[in-house]
């Protein structure tokens, strides 16, 4: 089963290639592209699904594929300062999503050690720093998802959308409560995970952890690469990274050895147990086994991690227990591996691998996410499942590439 699965990926990454001139908007592209669907609504390329797309491709030896993938991003930051949620005009007008841009360059340059290639995209992603320092921070110095500026009818508009279509809320709001809903809404859609019990409706109050921990890694690389190509810069990028542990110690860090989510407007920090939790093991901010431990037990189920452990809601999410998504299993396992634990890791994959390839070999098809507690595709779901590739299948060769003994041409994440 997992050699079909993997035998009808390979086949289909260049029949997902889209060219820029038949993109939602062409000016937004540079390069051929690869969207998380084949068909389906997910044609564009979105911003934090392609670094995992391209883990995938790059396993899979379609480097050229990935540097495009990553090129496109690029030149979305100098077309617009910051990445958008995905690279069409109509996404631009609302949010980014999770700064992973730095984890792609590093995983191109592995693959390809083009020095001049590096040097063009270290420049570029200092502006994506930039974009993320001057409109995400918050009076604790460290960093939010929120949106941008947006008037009060574009809020509305939205709200409209997310409660009426997507979460099926009552409409009992006045309109000034709408106005705040509406920028929680946005605030958690720019985290990916729209939407999840780990936010509620207060995105915009939240201080995440992956979060700071990927902008704790996007300072080390551009500290890395600053020394290679400006070195006056290196200290001030070390000095950030420095100060963002402080402040996430200070902040976020339990007693049980892990960071949680920190609302930064109540000053209470949360309880909830979720796959972005593992971000800090895999950066190197954590390195405590106990703690890994800790999460994976609570989190990893039999057919692959959740999101987010089982809170009481009375809200469907789909970033919500129980669903399985392969970002959820791909962080798990990398804080495995970070923290030595190579049996788990391996467990981990090869769950993943089995639950994907078993729904693979009954619909013939690669699902958006799946169910980690009784297998199959997810069915707690806001939309209907869309079929997939992205994502799915980048973790999936990936996983696959790690535990067959194919040649991995990339570093840690």
């Amino acid at each position: 089963m997992i050699e079909k699965t993997h035998d009808y990926i390979l086949k289909s990454w260049r029949k997902a290639i889209v060219k820029p001139e038949e993109a939602e908007t062409p000016r937004m592209y540079v390069k051929p592209f690869i969207p998380p669907c084949i068909d389906g609504p997910f044609k564009n390329l979105y911003y934090w699904d392609t670094f995992y797309t391209n883990k995938g491709l790059i396993a899979d030896g379609l480097i050229e594929e990935a540097k495009d993938n990553t090129d496109n991003l690029l030149h979305a930051v100098n077309l617009k300062g910051f990445v958008p949620n995905a690279l069409s005009d109509h996404m631009s007008r609302f949010c980014s999503q999770p700064p992973y841009l730095h984890f792609m360059i590093s995983d191109v340059y592995e693959a390809t050690k083009d020095d001049k290639w590096l040097e063009n995209a270290y420049f570029t992603l200092k502006k994506e720093y930039d974009f993320w320092q001057t409109e995400r921070t918050t009076p604790t110095g460290l960093n939010r998802h929120f949106h941008h500026p947006l008037t009060d009818e574009e809020l509305l508009d939205y709200y409209e959308v997310v409660a009426g279509e997507r979460l099926k809320i009552a409409d009992k709001y006045t309109r000034e409560q709408k106005l705040g809903l509406a920028e929680g809404f946005i605030s958690v859609a720019e985290s990916g995970m729209d939407w999840t019990p780990r936010f509620g409706f207060c995105g915009e109050q939240i201080l995440p952890v992956d979060l700071n921990a990927n902008l704790y890694a996007c300072e080390k690389h551009l500290a890395l690469w600053a020394g290679k190509f400006e070195p006056e810069e290196k200290e001030r990028f070390d000095l950030a990274a420095e100060k963002r542990k402080r402040l996430m110690d200070e902040y976020m860090k339990g007693d049980d050895g892990l960071y949680y989510d920190y609302n930064f407007v109540t000053g209470e920090r949360s309880k909830i147990l979720c796959s972005g939790l593992f971000m800090p093991f895999i950066v190197g901010l954590l390195n405590d086994k106990n703690a890994f431990n800790r999460l994976i037990d609570r989190l990893f189920m039999p057919y692959g991690v959740v999101c987010v452990e089982k809170v009481p809601s009375d809200t469907v999410y789909q970033w919500g227990y129980p669903n399985s998504w392969a970002v959820d299993n791909y962080l798990a396992y990398s804080a495995a591996k970070a923290v030595g634990e190579k049996e788990k890791a391996e467990e981990i994959a090869k769950t993943h691998l089995k639950t994907v390839s078993e729904e693979f070999a009954k619909s013939g098809r690669l699902w958006e996410k799946y169910d980690a507690v009784v297998g199959g595709a997810a069915t707690v779901n806001e939309y209907e499942v869309p079929e997939m590739l992205g994502w799915t299948a980048g973790v999936f060769e990936y996983f696959y590439a790690a535990l067959y003994d194919k040649e991995l041409r990339i570093g840690r994440l």
